[in-house]
């Protein structure tokens, strides 16, 4: 088999089920590759109606989704609804191929593209690699939550894939995190002291933690929870009204008193 059908059915297999796309002659048979091994794909009218359904469909479903598009204009249509998504944090491989000549009216940088709106790229560069190299866009999209671009060069695509060569690798595990018995109690005695909660959740990133929610006491006083630091030992936070005063320039909750720690 040639590589575009080899990196469908190692899609398939490292669990993606569902893709959405427009088709083209660049994305044809690695499409019908994923629907052959079992797939269901569901044609969009518009790359960016394709992104955005695949988006909604993996936030919805817990499950990694796919969206496979032709190269050059067909990543372009897509990039609002894949920006949506890399900026959420969204499971997402985006099946794009690739023009690697750049005279090609169809040439575009997809690699700088899906940079800029905060995606990760994979590239499949071989035949001897190519099942290896598209389990890793499941494996990153999934255990970091991560919207990946899968570039399929054109001429990549075409190749036989040589005898020996993977059929699949490892499919994917979600890395389970244990929240920790200490901070749970604590929020849970917090909670019930208060009488109308807010919580304001996000991801830790390098560089930076998110604030503790902060609540209204029975008595009408804020309690506030300090920010926790970073695996990387910072403890700024992120600016905001929840962050504390030390923290942020902006307005703190009036009578509001950081809570023991």
């Amino acid at each position: 088999m040639n590589v575009a059908e080899a990196v469908g059915r190692a899609l398939c297999a490292a669990g993606v089920g569902q893709v959405f796309g427009v088709v083209g002659s660049g994305n044809f048979h690695v499409t019908n590759a994923m629907v052959a091994a079992g797939a269901r794909f569901v044609a969009a009218r518009h790359e960016g109606g394709a992104a955005t359904m695949a988006d909604a469909y993996a936030r919805t479903s817990g499950t990694v989704a796919a969206v496979s598009v032709h190269q050059g204009p067909g990543l372009t249509n897509a990039m609002t609804g894949i920006t949506e998504a890399a900026k959420s944090r969204t499971p997402l491989v985006v099946l794009a191929a690739e023009v690697t000549e750049p005279r090609s009216n169809f040439y575009v940088d997809q690699e700088a593209l899906a940079r800029a709106v905060g995606a990760v790229t994979v590239r499949v560069t071989s035949a001897e690699e190519a099942v290896e190299q598209a389990c890793s866009a499941v494996r990153l999209a999934v255990g970091e939550r991560r919207t990946v671009l899968l570039n399929l060069p054109l001429p990549v695509q075409a190749l036989e894939v040589p005898d020996g060569a993977p059929a699949q690798a490892a499919p994917p595990q979600r890395a389970v995190v244990e929240p920790d018995a200490d901070e749970v109690a604590a929020l849970s005695r917090l909670l019930g002291q208060a009488r109308r909660p807010v919580f304001v959740a996000g991801r830790e990133h390098a560089g930076r933690a998110v604030a503790r929610p902060w609540s209204r006491s029975p008595s009408g006083t804020a309690r506030c929870w300090r920010p926790q630091p970073s695996p990387t030992g910072s403890s700024t936070a992120i600016p905001g009204p929840w962050a504390s005063p030390a923290a942020s320039p902006r307005p703190w909750p009036p009578n509001c008193s950081r809570a023991p720690t």
